[in-house]
C-alpha cells in the first residue's frame, strides 16, 4: 500500500544538517550566533532543535568568534567546521558545510543559527515532508505581514551536494533553489 511505502521510505532516509553559525553580523554590532536568547545563546538553541531531528550529522560552520561559538557548543553532539573565507559571505559557508558532508545522508537540512522563533515542531513538519519526497527541495515558507517569504531552513537532497559545494562566497542557496524550482516544495 502506499502508506507503507511512505512509511519505509521515511525509515530508510537520513538526515545531515549544515549550520551557519559563521558571519559578523555587522547590522547587529555583535556575533548574532552568541546573543543569549532566554537563557541560551543562539547557536546552541538552534543546534539543540537541530540534534532533536536525530540527524546523521549536524556540522557547524563557524567563522567569526570561532573559539567563542565552539565553546557555546560544548558538550553537544556536533561537528565544527572552521570557513577561513567567513568573510566573504554565506555562499562560502554553505560551501564549506557541505564540503565536509559525503552522500551518506539522503538529505541536507540547512540552518541559520540566528531564527530564535523558529521551533522543534517547525523542523518536524519540514522533515517530515521532505520524507515523503526525498529527492525535492524543501523549503521553510511563512508569512511577513502581506508578503510571502521564503528561506531556510531548507532541506536539499544530497543529489545537489556539488551544487552546494560550488556556490559562489557572496551569494547564498537560492541560486540552487532557482535553478530547481519544479522540484521545489514549500512547508
Amino acid at each position: 500500500s502506499r502508506s507503507t511505502t511512505l512509511t519505509e521510505t521515511a525509515q530508510k532516509t537520513s538526515l545531515a544538517v549544515i549550520l551557519l553559525a559563521a558571519g559578523p553580523s555587522s547590522r547587529l554590532g555583535e556575533s548574532k550566533q552568541l546573543v543569549e536568547f532566554r537563557g541560551e545563546c543562539l547557536v546552541r538553541r538552534a543546534a539543540r532543535l537541530a540534534l532533536g531531528l536525530e540527524p546523521e550529522r549536524l556540522i557547524v560552520v563557524t567563522g567569526c568568534e570561532a573559539q567563542q561559538v565552539a565553546a557555546r557548543l560544548e558538550n553537544l553532539p556536533v561537528e565544527t567546521v572552521f570557513n577561513r573565507d567567513w568573510a566573504s559571505g554565506m555562499g562560502a559557508s554553505i560551501a564549506a558545510g557541505a564540503r565536509a558532508l559525503s552522500r551518506s545522508a539522503d538529505g541536507v537540512l540547512l540552518m541559520v543559527c540566528d531564527q530564535w522563533q523558529l521551533r522543534g515542531a517547525d523542523l518536524d513538519r519540514l522533515v517530515e515532508r521532505w520524507r515523503t519526497q526525498p529527492q525535492r527541495i524543501v523549503l521553510a515558507c511563512w508569512r511577513e505581514g502581506r508578503a510571502f517569504v521564503t528561506g531556510p531552513p531548507v532541506i536539499f537532497p544530497t543529489r545537489l551536494l556539488q551544487e552546494l559545494k560550488a556556490i559562489p562566497p557572496d551569494r547564498g542557496a537560492r541560486q540552487v533553489i532557482d535553478q530547481h524550482m519544479d522540484d521545489v516544495e514549500f512547508v
